[in-house]
């Protein structure tokens, strides 16, 4: 036979060499998928809760208090960019103001879209204090609550956390499948060996 997985031996003729129980025994234990082999690397695991801002330590009551400050600072910067107006000419404050507010109603990205918009809401801000000689409260407080998000996450009651779920299932099958297909192989390797 082609594939390497198959042992055929012809009945009409005696094998070389009899496989042995404890021959078997340790092929099987070889063959066994470790718990260790099927983890996530650990410095994927620390890059994505780092992406996401969520991991173990995020309490389920943390994770409601993020929750309702996020509901409320997504509505608030929505309901305040419909109320200065979106024009479709320019980019302007309420556009972005209202990018960042579903963001955070929604959880979706929060960390990397409170990451950008702190960027540009606190050059906006540092560019209209230094131009008036007051500080525009239009543009520092999304700015704070951009630092806010950015340093808390968005907790697990959000987008981020099923995305997250999602890429560790993903990152487990996928080493798994690896480990599986590894051990297949030392296996036929060995039993084409012994025979």
């Amino acid at each position: 036979m082609s594939s390497i997985n198959v042992i055929s031996i012809n009945p009409a003729q005696s094998a070389k060499s009899a496989l042995h129980p404890e021959v078997f025994e340790r092929i099987a234990r070889e063959y066994r998928v470790d718990k260790e082999m099927t983890q996530i690397n650990l410095s994927a695991k620390k890059t994505i809760n780092f992406a996401f801002g969520i991991n173990k330590k995020v309490s389920r009551s943390m994770s409601v208090n993020l929750l309702v400050a996020r509901a409320v600072a997504g509505f608030g910067l929505v309901g305040f960019a419909f109320y200065q107006g979106l024009t479709f000419s320019t980019f302007s404050l309420s556009w972005a103001m209202l990018m960042l507010g579903f963001s955070l109603l929604c959880g979706l990205f929060t960390r990397v879209s409170s990451f950008i918009s702190l960027g540009f809401f606190g050059y906006v801000a540092t560019m209209a204090t230094i131009a008036t000689g007051t500080p525009d409260f239009a543009s520092l407080v999304p700015a704070l609550i951009s630092m806010v998000f950015m340093i808390s996450g968005p907790g697990k009651f959000s987008a981020d956390q099923i995305m997250r779920r999602n890429l560790f299932k993903f990152a487990k099958n996928h080493a798994r499948a690896k480990a599986i297909k590894l051990a297949e192989n030392r296996l036929s390797y060995r039993a084409m060996r012994y025979l």
